[in-house]
């Protein structure tokens, strides 16, 4: 699996980003009510290599807590600044969202957002 440099939340950013491509949804990682506990418990369960990737990057590890942190409505702005902070975020983000593994990435985080809750 490909190294988790922006962490979860990246694919989030390309949602918000990507002209080039289709933009997932993902929304329920935008609004889910769970913290950041919930969510590294359901990656933990549902994905260990991305849990053990992400606990390998203190700085995505904090910027998911702060994104999960910030109420609900703040969220779509969070992304939108770190767009705008880092636009080689966003290319390199946009490059992946097309393929297979990005796909799958995909997949996982929004399964990640739907079960966390379970957690």
């Amino acid at each position: 699996m490909a190294v988790v440099c922006a962490s979860v939340v990246g694919m989030a950013l390309a949602a918000v980003s990507a002209p080039a491509y289709a933009a997932p949804d993902l929304s329920p990682l935008v609004n889910t009510t769970c913290n950041y506990s919930q969510v590294v418990a359901a990656l933990n369960a549902q994905a260990p290599d991305l849990a053990k990737e992400l606990s390998q990057f203190p700085q995505a590890e904090s910027r998911l807590q702060s994104f999960l942190a910030a109420p609900v409505n703040q969220r779509q702005q969070i992304l939108q600044q770190a767009s705008a902070a880092h636009p080689q975020w966003e290319a390199q983000l946009n490059q992946r969202v097309g393929t297979a593994q990005g796909q799958q990435y995909e997949n996982t985080v929004i399964q990640v957002a739907n079960t966390c809750n379970q957690y």
